[in-house]
């Protein structure tokens, strides 16, 4: 488990897991922080003026964003595909094609994250401890220690 002090290093991991859509339970797992450390630490971020705290407000942005840059990427392909050869140029194509690379690395992502889950819940049922498990999810991710 986390100790003491350890937020100001973990705070921002966790804030950011929450945000890609792990759940509190999840990211208590990974980063070796109780449930209710978390949930303190998203308490403390809201502003009593505001509806939701910071670690939500993430969320809802992060998720809005990528659904929102789906639904651009829709919208510019229908266009394209329903306008003439002659005004399927180059930058227009280009822009489409860079839209579309990202939203493949986001997906890419969300893949690895939710393999580096279940390799986590796997291994520690397994028997391997925490910290292991842990190493794990980061050689999945790709996060260097």
């Amino acid at each position: 488990m986390a100790t003491k002090g350890d937020k100001a290093v973990l705070g921002q991991q966790a804030q950011r897991l929450y945000g890609e859509g792990c759940s509190l339970t999840s990211i208590g797992e990974q980063l070796g922080v109780s449930v209710t450390s978390l949930a303190r630490w998203k308490a403390e971020t809201k502003d009593p003026n505001q509806a939701m705290d910071e670690w939500d407000r993430a969320r809802s942005q992060k998720r809005g964003n990528v659904q929102r840059l789906r639904d651009l990427f829709e919208d510019q392909l229908a266009h394209l595909e329903s306008s003439a050869a002659e005004e399927r140029t180059a930058p227009k194509m280009d822009a489409l094609a860079k839209i579309g690379a990202l939203l493949e690395r986001w997906d890419k992502m969300e893949r690895a994250q939710g393999v580096a889950e279940n390799v986590v819940k796997q291994v520690t049922k397994a028997g391997l401890s925490a910290e292991t498990a842990n190493d794990i999810r980061k050689q999945i991710l790709g996060i260097s220690a």
